[in-house]
């Protein structure tokens, strides 16, 4: 759903369905390439919702704790999406050429990263598993990837994608004049780049050195590699849309992988919390 959020998006196909919630009054719109895209990343979202609340309703049956708090959250967040994707139409938003429009575009696929943060870190709950080498580490790297997805969201939709036009220096310097919006955002979102690349260098070296862990920092580094090379032919390739697509969808998979193994770090630290309360009462 994010990936076809993200190709909708690229393609100029976001408001190619001028109403909300239906598409030109009907459930059956004129059938043309953009409105199709718009439509069926619609019927998408709304396919994904609705068994978003099956599954909210089946941890509430099973589950107790956290997992309820994490499927609750899921809905809320499902709800402000939805209002934020009707009002990004109804306000013809991607028209604008003003912060409102960076604000509200942006933020409709924000949610969508945090649906799939919570969906995540649930399905990590219920699962069971939580022995996971390095969780705090993971969890930091986590922070600052989520971070760096932000950051890439917002020059996306700001249109700050070619404020560098080279790689790797910006502007044929190694730091450009920062007094422009889109240069700064473009420049941080590199230097951002650069952190969690030399992070996770260092998690797979500190893995090999315990001989602790090994394959997971060598899955997460081959994923920020890739997303990397992405990012770089974004640049270099003048915004080809097969490579602005991969280089999302190998970002989210990316927040996703960080997700599933920085859990247990988050539910160790609420349960540590839950036996002082626990003891503090006796």
């Amino acid at each position: 759903l994010m990936i076809m959020g993200a190709f909708v998006t690229s393609t100029g196909s976001g408001l190619a369905c001028p109403d909300w919630p239906l598409c030109y009054g009907t459930v059956r719109p004129p059938f043309r390439v953009h409105i199709w895209f718009e439509w069926g990343h619609r019927l998408l979202g709304g396919t994904t919702g609705i068994l978003l609340i099956l599954s909210t309703v089946f941890v509430w049956m099973r589950y107790k704790g956290i997992a309820r708090f994490l499927t609750a959250l899921l809905l809320v967040l499902l709800f402000a999406g939805v209002l934020i994707g009707g009002v990004t139409v109804l306000t013809e938003a991607p028209y604008l050429d003003n912060i409102f429009r960076v604000a509200i575009v942006s933020s409709h696929l924000v949610i969508a990263t945090m649906v799939l943060t919570s969906l995540i870190f649930t399905l990590r709950k219920i699962s069971g598993n939580n022995n996971v080498a390095e969780k705090g580490y993971a969890f930091f790297l986590f922070c600052l990837v989520y971070l760096q997805v932000i950051l890439g969201i917002l020059v996306r939709y700001s249109k700050a994608s070619l404020a560098c036009p080279d790689f790797p220096l910006c502007q044929g310097q190694l730091i450009p004049y920062l007094g422009n919006s889109a240069v700064a955002l473009h420049f941080t979102h590199r230097i951002t780049a650069g952190a969690v690349l030399l992070f996770t260098i260092f998690m797979l070296y500190r893995a090999i050195k315990r001989s602790k862990g090994i394959g997971v920092a060598a899955i997460t580094l081959s994923l920020v590699l890739l997303q990397a090379a992405f990012g770089i032919s974004v640049v270099l390739t003048g915004m080809f849309l097969p490579v602005i697509i991969l280089h999302g969808a190998t970002g989210f998979i990316l927040l996703g992988w960080l997700a599933y193994q920085s859990a247990p770090f988050l539910f160790s630290k609420r349960d540590n919390l839950w036996n002082m309360q626990v003891a503090g009462n006796r």
